[in-house]
């Protein structure tokens, strides 16, 4: 079988919600189909594909043709991220190419026009088509009715959609006005070299963690900055580590400068090593506007660590509190701080908490997402020869 990946992201060499395809890919490869890779930018980390490359994956990025360019050593930053998504999608190749079926791995229930514009020209979907959603922005960008007609038939043409989260999906149908059929909720791969719990940290100091890229729009560190700068928090004993990088750095440390906190707020950068992460963390804290299945979330819940959260995305279908975590009635910083407060009250259950989360994430995670999607496709892949 022949399996074409295509995927969506812009303005970032790479996402959380790309982690499915490349399982995918994986499987795929390795139980002996040809797959190859459209990418809408012109650059990609090179930990990330060359492995993939070197049992057979295609990959053709934007401006790059099918030329193996751009692939960089090191991870590449947000501002490279950012002019690479000035170029529109074409999919060179893809045709040539001629997949059975093509993955399209979408970060947004909303696809960008020019994202749409990109499948046609390519001749994407007049082949059979799976898409796997992952994010929703209830409260993105508006669009026309003609606008979302037409990403409504892009779902209603797929032999598949997939969702990370139940929410999500429920949530598309309300921006597209439409109901989706042949649906099916799947999970993301977790970054973690082990699945054995970590042990909480020592010292009466309460250390904070919050993963994820620095973009305030969606996931929101200010949100948990105003908090712990608030009069009830500001003078306790905590520390806050920040792991990421993103736009917003900057902005970030000045209102840790505001709120009198920037002693006690660390910003590590981006790591990959997510157990020595928690080796040193008892919380997660996680302020975002905007998720569906947060990976840092239940990559935290299998380190045994407790969580506070906003009530977004699917973050209800892995958090229950007081059991697993402590959940934000809203998004905004009173809600926040509320939900913080109560964690904290709670701080001599944490350890027990933790293994709750811990045996709620081990029996909602996917061992093999890649191999699920897999023989999604090969699925739709016989049913449409059946039909032909």
């Amino acid at each position: 079988m022949r399996i074409a990946i295509i995927s969506d992201l812009k303005g970032w060499t790479w996402a959380g919600c790309e982690e499915l395809w490349v399982a995918l890919a994986e499987s795929a490869l390795h139980a002996g189909h040809k797959v190859a890779v459209f990418l809408s930018r012109g650059a990609i980390p090179a930990h990330k594909i060359q492995p993939l490359q070197e049992i057979g994956l295609e990959l053709s990025l934007a401006g790059g043709g099918a030329r193996i360019a751009g692939i960089v050593q090191n991870r590449v930053s947000w501002r490279l991220g950012s002019l690479v998504a000035q170029a529109l999608p074409s999919f060179v190749g893809l045709q040539k190419f001629a997949p059975d079926v093509t993955f399209i791995n979408g970060g947004e229930a909303l696809p960008l026009t020019e994202f749409l514009s990109g499948l046609k020209r390519s001749g994407a979907m007049n082949s059979p088509y799976v898409i796997v959603c992952h994010c929703s922005y209830l409260f993105g960008r508006p669009i026309d009715r003609s606008t979302q007609k037409a990403i409504a038939r892009y779902y209603q043409g797929a032999q598949r959609v997939l969702f990370v989260a139940r929410r999500t999906h429920k949530e598309t149908e309300h921006l597209l006005a439409a109901k989706l059929a042949r649906v099916s909720i799947v999970r993301n791969p977790v970054n973690l070299d082990g699945m054995s719990p970590v042990a909480m940290p020592t010292g009466r100091t309460v250390r904070i963690a919050s993963l994820g890229r620095l973009a305030i729009a969606s996931k929101a560190h200010d949100i948990l900055l105003a908090a712990l700068g608030s009069p009830q928090f500001r003078d306790r004993d905590w520390m806050l580590s920040i792991y990421g990088d993103g736009p917003h750095l900057r902005q970030l440390k000045v209102l840790s400068e505001y709120y009198q906190i920037a002693e006690r707020v660390a910003f590590k950068g981006y790591s990959n090593d997510v157990r020595a992460i928690w080796a040193e963390n008892h919380l997660l804290a996680l302020p975002s506007r905007v998720e569906s299945a947060p990976l840092t979330l239940v990559e935290a819940m299998l380190c045994g660590r407790p969580s506070v959260v906003n009530d977004v995305g699917g973050v209800r279908e892995w958090t229950s509190e007081p059991e697993t975590g402590f959940i934000s009635q809203g998004t905004d910083i009173e809600s926040f701080v509320a939900a913080l407060e109560r964690a904290w009250s709670a701080r001599a259950d944490w350890v027990s908490i933790g293994e709750r989360a811990r045996e709620k994430a081990l029996q909602m995670i996917d061992p093999d997402p890649g191999g699920t999607v897999l023989k999604i496709l090969e699925e739709v892949a016989a049913e449409c020869r059946a039909g032909a």
